[in-house]
């Protein structure tokens, strides 16, 4: 099962060093993608749109193949790639209903701490949160695979944290830490993801180098606003899948006050500045070509991205790791409006 948190790419940095994403094969999104109007293709909206409707008919289909089919022989691959779309869908409901459909028959099969996972997601996006904590310390605690174990503990620690349990979400990590101190780098890799944590409420690392048009950055310039630090690359898959819902919301709260500032981790000067081109990707930027070197991910201790910060109008970290539609429920939550609210 694809999953769509950012503590797979994390993980990785964990087992193994962490390599540039070869280019994906085409699939039959792309391919639909590339075959839309090029006039849609120009507009963020049109081809957030043209996705999510792709995503909504094929999850239609696959949804309605498994109610069909019960008992055929892939109704779990079924199942399974209908889970992974309603998480991208947002779908939370849908993601619940077709888990315990799986578990009920398939709970024994490899997909399913995948689709645990999912299931856990979904209660924490509903503000289940006693009962995603249970599932997720319930795979945290057993004879799972090691990355599934990671992405649970992170998975829970960052709920933990958003519901104003900080000092628990940190004792899990470092729990876990303890447990598994066996494995190479993971100890290390959990400390850095409290590390960043603990910085929620305190002050951001102050950033001393210049943006890529040679103007020098000072994050005390945003007091007032609200301000995302993002942290990607052209080369990071989970980076570019994130792009459209990060254009979103700054084409929707950019003039209520919400700016962001973009550190690549890219080496291509000529990738990077064609990318924000194409993409129009208006905000700030800075790129040094220096990749995972870059001073500033080095001086905020990334070790895997998409990895973002989020400011409030006070100037103190709010959040970390805010992705998909979190982030714009906090970012409204930070400019004091409702999440739904029109500009």
């Amino acid at each position: 099962m694809k999953l769509t948190t950012l503590f797979v790419l994390a993980t990785s940095a964990v087992l193994a060093a962490q390599q540039k994403p070869a280019k994906p094969a085409p699939n039959a999104k792309s391919t639909a993608i590339a075959a839309a109007p090029a006039a849609q293709s120009g507009a963020h909206a049109s081809l957030k749109a043209l996705q999510d409707d792709f995503r909504a008919r094929k999850f239609a289909a696959l949804d309605a193949y498994a109610k069909a089919n019960p008992k055929a022989a892939d109704v779990a691959d079924a199942l399974s790639e209908a889970v992974s779309l309603a998480q991208e869908l947002a779908r939370p409901d849908d993601v619940l209903r077709l888990a315990e459909m799986f578990l009920a028959g398939h709970a024994d099969t490899e997909a399913a701490m995948g689709i645990r996972l999912a299931r856990a997601g979904a209660m924490r996006d509903k503000g289940d949160v006693a009962g995603a904590q249970k599932d997720l310390e319930a795979i945290v605690n057993g004879d799972g695979d090691i990355q599934s174990q990671v992405e649970a503990v992170t998975q829970l620690a960052d709920m933990l944290v958003a519901a104003g349990k900080k000092e628990e979400g940190l004792k899990a990590l470092s729990d876990f830490g303890d447990a598994k101190s066996k494995v190479r780098g993971l100890k290390e890799h959990l400390a850095g993801i409290a590390k960043n944590y603990e910085l929620i409420g305190s002050d951001p690392t102050p950033i001393t180098q210049n943006d890529h048009a040679g103007k020098p950055i000072d994050l005390a310039a945003y007091k007032g606003k609200v301000l995302l630090i993002d942290f990607w690359a052209t080369w990071c898959g989970p980076c570019m899948g994130e792009l459209p819902n990060v254009i979103a919301a700054y084409d929707k709260f950019h003039a209520q006050g919400f700016e962001i500032l973009g550190v690549s981790l890219d080496e291509n000067k000529e990738a990077f500045e064609k990318c924000i081109a194409d993409k129009k990707m208006s905000w700030r930027h800075h790129f040094d070509g220096k990749g995972w070197q870059n001073e500033v991910a080095q001086a905020y201790g990334v070790q895997s991205i998409p990895a973002t910060y989020l400011i409030g109008p006070d100037g103190k970290v709010a959040a970390v790791g805010v992705r998909g539609e979190r982030l714009g429920k906090e970012i409204a939550r930070l400019l004091g409006k409702p999440a739904g609210a029109k500009k």
